[in-house]
Formats: C-alpha cells, structure tokens, sequence
C-alpha cells in the first residue's frame, strides 16, 4: 500500500536551503474507518493538488493527546530531522450533522494539522528534548482571541497556556504553531503564587464571552486554592512576553509567563471539580462546566454533571449551580472530555471517541455518535473541543 508524506517545512528565506522533514503514515484499510472521510481525494496526478477537507459551518474542533509515534506505542512524538524538534498532537474538525453516503460517520471527520514543537517553544526546551512528550490537553477557539490550547509538559511537570496558529481552516495538513507560556512557579504557602501552579490536573479551557478559563479537578492542590474551580486566565500577562524567573535553574528566556496568570473564578468546592471541558452557559452570562467526583462520600464516582457559574462581580469567586444534566454508571477514563455547541446544540465527546447530544432543556444526554473505530487501536485520547466556524471553501 502506498503511504502517504506529511513534510513540514522549515521558515524559507530567500538564499536558504530548504529542507524538509517527511513523516510516512499509512493509511487505515477501508474496513477499518467506517466509510468515505471528509477530506478531499488527495492522490492527485498534477502538482495543482491541495489537500484540503469537505467540511464548513458550524464544526466542533478537537485535539487527539496521544502522542504522535504510533511505532513507538505512543510513548513520544515522532521526531523531524533538527534533534530535539516533534510532530505533536494533530487536530480535528468533526460535523456531527452531516449525512455520510455509505451510512458511516467518516465523511464527518478531518484532520486539519498537525502541531510542529520547535525552537519556537525555545532553544533550551530543544536541547533537553522535553518537546517529545509535549501534549496540548485541552482547546480553547474565540473569533477576536484564537486559538489556545492547555498544555502540559511531562518531562518538568509543568503546565502551559498555548497559543496555536492555523494558517488555512480548510486545509488538511496544517503545520501548526505553538507559543507556551508556562504557569509560574512559587511557593505553595505564597498568596503571590498563580493558583494554577500548584494543581495537579488541568482539564479544561473554554471562553466564557472575553474570558478564557481554565476548569481543574477536586483532586487538590498543595496552594491556597484547593478547590475544584474555573480559574481565568490574564491574556494581557501573555502579551508581556516570557521572563527569567529567579528560581528557574535553566534561566530560560522562552518558558515562563512574567507574571500570575490564573485568578479563582469559580468554585465547585471540595471534591468535585471539572472532568473534561468549560464552555460558555446555554444563556450566555456565565460557563458551564462537565463535573467529576474524586470522593464517593461527595458525589459518586460513576456520577457525572453538568453545573453553571454565572460570571462574578471582578474580584470575587462565583459558587456553581447544577444544571441536573447528568450520566450515571461512567466509565473512568471515558468521561466526556469536550464540549462543543454548534447549531445551539450542546455536544459532550468522551476521550475514546464517544459522541453525546445534551439537552439542556429536557435534560437528557444521548449518545449519537461514535469516532473510535476511525482511529486506530490505542490511537485516540481526545482531548478537550471547541467549537469553530469554516466558511465553505
């Protein structure tokens, strides 16, 4: 079977040498993916090909975490040619509407890209060659602010807000770019220190009108603020740049945000916290929130929600209100991670490619969906979703 060449190209200045880094992948047998997918016939005959996608409207995006290097069982992104530099994780546009030909669900799916961690994240993330596990979590889109995602580097446990750069929404082979900002450290004892440092888990991101907020789990945090909790993030910090922190032993120039960039928005209290995503209410004065239990005496642990902070006042913390939208008997490790809403409708996608209608108004989730069986075995952790809009092509 012939494979197909993903390249991504290096920067190309006039004089230069351009060289490019290919990455085979072979294509799943038909049998294995469902039906036709939605992206366009790419084995062109002509050099006027593009490899561009179907799909436009209303679409919910969304983020595979596995890392990149199927041959390597997904323990680390595949490499390009400069050491120390990675094809990351690959985005997804999905319609859940759309009407397949063959009865399938692949005509709904396309990638879009894939991320490219590079000197861009900073030379000495290079040389250390911590951009090899490097996982963008979570997905965040706003028409004035972008695209942002939250990411997370394993290799110096440390958390990150992301801005990514899609050059064309239509195109199925995007080289997408990646600038961090990694949570500032501190002491946990510090009323000084970003409450985001010190949590153990960062689950979620999504706009609530201007404000991007990050949702974290009930599991915890050696800092201050223990609570489950929708925290908002300052962009006007990221706008500052990054800064040399005197406790880093790197002195890194290109890793740390310069300031604090999380403040308590929202609190679930203790114990509950956020499974998988935020997005903003059904009645657009607040965010809503997919809840989990990390204690049966709170709430059970197979019992998962959906609740609602109405924005606060600046400066004060907001207490959630259920929504009683909720699934009984779930399975760990297949929460619905995503949230998406498209068309007024509200969709909750699990990490293994499951696809749910919620009903805020019948208060009913229904699965309609499910994206698994495209993917190859052990090849999904979806991550986070947001919803995006293409206009056709």
């Amino acid at each position: 079977m012939k494979a197909t060449f993903i390249c991504l190209l290096p920067a190309i200045t006039v004089g230069a040498l351009v060289s490019s880094a290919c990455v085979a992948f072979e294509p799943l047998p038909e049998d294995d993916v469902g039906g036709e997918t939605g992206e366009a016939d790419t084995a062109c005959d002509d050099d006027e090909c593009e490899p561009t996608h179907e799909l436009s409207g209303e679409l919910i995006l969304f983020v595979n975490a596995r890392l990149s290097d199927e041959d390597a069982g997904f323990q680390s992104h595949l490499p390009l040619a400069e050491e120390g530099t990675y094809v990351g994780n690959t985005l997804y546009v999905y319609d859940p509407t759309r009407e397949c030909d063959d009865g399938g669900n692949a005509c709904r799916l396309s990638e879009l890209g894939k991320l490219r961690l590079d000197d861009r994240l900073g030379e000495i993330s290079v040389q250390d060659n911590s951009l090899r596990k490097f996982v963008a979590r979570d997905l965040a889109y706003h028409p004035d602010h972008g695209l942002w995602a939250a990411s997370f580097d394993p290799l110096n446990d440390e958390w990150s807000v992301s801005a990514l750069g899609v050059d064309d929404w239509h195109r199925t082979d995007n080289t997408i770019t990646v600038d961090r900002w990694v949570i500032p450290p501190g002491p946990a004892e510090s009323p000084s220190t970003d409450p985001c440092y010190w949590f153990e888990a960062i689950s979620g991101l999504g706009f609530a009108g201007d404000d991007l907020l990050i949702g974290v789990r009930g599991a915890g945090s050696k800092g201050l603020v223990t609570d489950g909790s929708l925290l908002r993030v300052d962009l006007k910090v990221l706008d500052q740049g990054h800064c040399v922190h005197s406790s880093d032993i790197s002195q890194d120039p290109n890793y740390y945000a310069c300031d604090v960039v999380c403040e308590q928005w929202c609190s679930f209290g203790a114990k509950v916290g956020v499974a998988g995503d935020v997005i903003e209410d059904h009645d657009g004065v607040g965010a809503s929130a997919w809840l989990r239990s990390e204690d049966d005496g709170v709430m059970p642990l197979g019992h998962n929600e959906l609740s609602t902070c109405v924005a606060p006042t600046p400066g004060e913390v907001a207490s959630a209100q259920p929504d009683n939208v909720f699934i009984e008997d779930v399975v760990r490790g297949d929460e619905i991670d995503g949230l998406a809403r498209v068309g007024g409708q509200l969709y909750g996608l699990s990490v293994l490619g499951k696809i749910y209608a919620i009903d805020e108004d019948q208060r009913i989730v229904e699965q309609i969906d499910d994206l698994g069986p495209l993917f190859p075995e052990n090849g999904l952790r979806l991550r986070g979703a947001a919803e995006i809009l293409i206009p056709p092509n």
